[in-house]
């Protein structure tokens, strides 16, 4: 008899297969549902880190063209998936690898600033997935721009943002 009992009060910890596998399942679903965001996510991380990239690199031009007085160019390279900065010679080259999977189109491939800091012309840069034909303020994408103005004033913009008085609107 007290053998008996000492077997039933034993108990055993753990989980069964059944529930690991319920527990797997359910694991399963849960990332089957937040794959599509984590797409998204990761595609408009790339498209601000590639425009990011070019507004520092047209901001850096401007800054070098004041501080020498003399005219500093940045141009568009590797198919519109870097920039490079040159006054004379190269100052610096980019290529961030967020540019990789992305389109970028520009109205214009290069911009030389002048010792005065301003723009040789005004520059419109798109940065929008590579599947995108075109930027819309609505679109299922985020798209961004990098605007240059005659003036030599250089914005990170959205055109999906509408809202009056918003500085990230285009």
């Amino acid at each position: 008899m007290l053998h008996f009992l000492a077997m039933t009060s034993r108990r055993e910890h753990g989980f069964t297969l059944l529930e690991l596998l319920v527990a797997i399942g359910v694991l399963a679903f849960l990332l089957l549902m937040v794959m599509p965001s984590i797409r998204v996510y990761l595609l408009d991380t790339k498209i601000r880190a590639a425009a990011q990239a070019y507004y520092d690199g047209a901001q850096q031009a401007r800054s070098e063209a004041v501080r020498r007085n003399t005219d500093v160019t940045i141009s568009l390279t590797n198919a519109n998936q870097g920039w490079s900065i040159a006054a004379g010679g190269v100052i610096v080259t980019k290529a961030p690898e967020s540019a990789a999977m992305l389109s970028v189109t520009a109205s214009a491939t290069e911009v030389t600033f002048n010792g005065l800091g301003n723009a040789s012309a005004a520059n419109t840069v798109k940065f929008m997935p590579a599947d995108v034909a075109q930027c819309l303020a609505n679109g299922p994408q985020r798209c961004l721009q990098v605007v240059i103005s005659p003036g030599g004033q250089v914005r990170l913009c959205d055109p999906a943002i509408t809202t009056d008085g918003d500085n990230r609107k285009c």
